[in-house]
């Protein structure tokens, strides 16, 4: 969702993470230019509830809750580990032609041990609505589809959308 500062992504995300089912709802703000500027997580996952906010700071730094995050200072793109959806950000401030590749670095929440992290990414356009992507620290490549607008509807053997985005900004 578009506002006067920014754009808002939102969902939930239900998902089986091992054995314990999962339901976190989050939301994501971003600057006009698409850098993350803030997020938040509740649910649960099995009977652990999971709960908190992440900001960008003075100076480019990051909180969890009132805990600053060490080695992601100046980062642009929030990652949540359990949603694609928050690959959008980053597609959409990269603004990639079809053919560029570019490296960049995202504050990434790792869902093994929940906390947040630096994650090197490259996205390469191969289409106007296919990326490759790859995240080279855990050997991981896939193509990502997208719709017109950037979100991603398609994370091959990790994710798929189930219902249609209700975003009708096409800027």
């Amino acid at each position: 969702m578009q506002s006067a500062d920014g754009y808002r992504i939102s969902g939930t995300a239900i998902y089986l993470g091992g054995n314990e089912t999962a339901k976190l709802e989050y939301q994501v703000s971003c600057d006009l230019d698409w850098s993350s500027q803030s997020a938040w997580v509740s649910g649960w996952i099995g009977p652990a509830a999971k709960e908190f906010s992440l900001s960008r700071v003075a100076a480019g730094r990051w909180i969890r809750d009132r805990d600053e995050i060490s080695g992601v200072t100046g980062l642009l793109d929030i990652d949540l580990g359990f949603t694609p959806a928050t690959n959008t950000n980053a597609i959409r401030r990269l603004g990639l032609a079809v053919g560029e590749e570019v490296e960049t670095t995202a504050v990434w929440l790792d869902t093994d041990d929940w906390c947040f992290k630096p994650l090197t990414q490259v996205y390469r356009r191969l289409s106007e609505t296919e990326y490759a992507y790859s995240s080279p620290s855990h050997n991981y490549a896939a193509n990502l589809v997208t719709d017109s607008f950037g979100i991603v509807r398609l994370y091959p053997q990790l994710w798929e959308a189930v219902s249609e985005p209700t975003c009708t900004d096409k800027a």
